[in-house]
């Protein structure tokens, strides 16, 4: 009875993804190794140079975030000085915002300087937004470290850098190559920015995917590139699971830190500079801008604009009307990624307990990659396989406006599961055992033994999903028309036109989008170091 229970509890999220993420993914697959696929790759002009840029992009950027940011991780979770997680919250804001809001901050610092060429404003967008994946990873690794390796290095004469390069990195190995694996595949799939940034001149394989499928109607082609999308972003995601911890945690560690000192001096200059001309400077022109005219003076027009559709009504809907759009999404896609996102770390986390009185489990290994494989795929991959799949009977499903939300929650079901599955793990086994020694059954267990565990990191889950819909852009770029557009679609639409009218609505929207995810960011960042402090008090 039990075993059918848990089969039935399977079910619900097992068939949701299926239908909704593998279904259209297989049918790319399909397409791509079809008879046409000879001519597509024929067409080396147009598949291996967008293929190279994607890589050698991806690789570069992870290159510079690893040089910054591994003095940063130092500074910020080895040592410890007033302001260190305000500053922890503060990179963290570029990671989580909307990839057209990070182009547009990128586009402001470009217009400070005369203009940047595209590839490097890409390769700065993509730092910029990235640059807290290595900071946290490898500094929330760092702080676990004990202290006396380093210690007896120094006084035998090592100085802090040397110390740093010959006896800390090489114990930072996994969480080195996990962020370096997970900034890769985010360059890789950084669809908004190189669409803002690349003005149509440079192209990555996403850019190419919707150029072939949309404006060309080339679906074998669009498939190709797909598949070697796929192949990139699912080796980089292997690759990140390779150690490491979890980047999307906001619980920063309890253990202490030595305070910062004279021979930190040079890190920590440099830290700060990075941070402060990488990180704020470029948040402080995307808000204050959005408040400026154009001949320079202080103004609220661009936000009286968004009740407006642009420059010569252009726009099919105002901002307000793709905000009702977009909140309707958001809440329908958290609701939705929540339930099963928590069931199906629920049901991990007992596959896992059962997992230690055996050598292998092989079920529970393959259900969690299959959960989190969204993560090492495009949504404008997913977006194409929609397109590919749903037509005859099923193109009306195509005008529906439920699918870009369903489609939504897919891509935030394994960041639900990554972060609520950590602390399910974490319930005490006694505690569990007493319970059901009481004879409570599998919702009273839940309830009154692992809730209480997870509750104090649900506001984190549920921030993150409703993140992830208000800034997807992938698939609603490709799946909503005319007035379902969201927030993103809008701002596109803003941004790809001429006009001082247009590009100023855009930088408001940027502007509130910046501000809600700072909010947001550094509530939960307030929740974990409240947390943090508990742990330290009874430590």
């Amino acid at each position: 009875m039990l075993r059918h229970r848990k089969v039935l509890l399977w079910s619900a999220p097992v068939l949701f993804m299926v239908v909704l993420f593998y279904w259209p993914l297989l049918n790319v697959f399909f397409l791509a190794l079809g008879p046409e696929i000879a001519g597509a790759v024929n067409n080396e002009a147009s598949v291996w140079p967008v293929l190279w840029f994607t890589v050698w992009q991806a690789f570069v950027s992870t290159a510079i975030c690893l040089v910054i940011g591994i003095p940063g991780a130092y500074v910020l979770y080895r040592k410890s000085f007033r302001g260190a997680q305000l500053l922890q919250s503060i990179i963290t804001v570029p990671f989580m915002l909307p990839s057209l809001v990070v182009a547009i901050a990128v586009t402001e610092v470009s217009a400070i300087v005369g203009g940047i060429d595209p590839v490097i404003a890409i390769i700065l967008a993509n730092v910029f937004a990235n640059y807290a994946v290595v900071v946290r990873n490898i500094g929330s690794q760092w702080q676990t470290l004990s202290k006396s390796t380093e210690e007896d290095s120094e006084v035998s004469g090592a100085g802090r850098f040397r110390t740093a390069l010959k006896v800390s990195l090489p114990q930072l190995k996994s969480s080195i190559r996990a962020s370096s694996a997970i900034i890769m595949l985010y360059c890789a799939s950084s669809y908004g920015i190189v669409l803002s940034l690349g003005g149509g001149r440079v192209n990555t394989l996403e850019t190419a995917i919707s150029i072939s499928v949309l404006e060309r109607l080339d679906f074998a082609h669009g498939a190709l590139l797909a598949l070697l999308q796929i192949a990139f972003c699912l080796v980089a995601f292997t690759v990140s699971r390779w150690g490491g911890t979890n980047p999307l945690s906001f619980a920063p560690s309890f253990s202490k830190s030595k305070r910062l000192d004279k021979r930190d001096a040079p890190a920590a200059i440099f830290s700060f500079l990075v941070i402060s001309l990488l990180v704020v400077v470029p948040l402080i022109l995307v808000i204050s801008k959005a408040f400026v005219s154009s001949n320079g003076s202080f103004t609220f027009d661009n936000f009286g604009l968004l009740d407006t559709r642009g420059a010569r009504d252009l726009l099919n809907l105002t901002f307000f009307d793709a905000a009702l759009n977009s909140l309707r999404n958001l809440l329908i896609s958290t609701v939705v990624s929540i339930l099963l996102g928590v069931l199906v770390a629920f049901l991990l986390a007992e596959q896992s307990r059962r997992r230690h009185r055996r050598k292998t489990d092989f079920l529970g290994i393959s259900l969690d990659a299959a959960f989190l494989l969204p993560i090492g795929v495009s949504s404008v991959v997913i977006g194409v396989g929609y397109l590919i799949t749903l037509t005859g009977d099923l193109a009306w499903l195509l005008s529906s406006w439920i699918l870009v939300p369903l489609v939504q929650s897919v891509f935030a079901i394994p960041l639900v599961v990554r972060i609520v599955y950590p602390s399910l793990l974490a319930v005490e086994a006694n505690a569990r055992e007493q319970a059901m020694t009481d004879g409570a059954n599998g919702f009273q267990l839940f309830k009154n033994v692992d809730y209480p565990f997870l509750k104090p990191v649900m506001r984190t889950a549920i921030a993150f999903s409703a993140l992830v819909s208000l800034g997807e852009f992938g698939v609603a770029s490709l799946l909503t028309f005319g007035d379902q557009a969201t927030i993103p679609v809008l701002m596109y639409q803003l941004i790809s036109r001429p006009g001082a009218q247009n590009y100023g609505m855009a930088l408001a929207v940027a502007s509130i989008l910046t501000l809600l995810t700072i909010v947001i960011v550094l509530s939960l960042s307030q929740d974990g170091s409240k947390k943090s402090q508990k742990k330290l008090a009874r430590h």
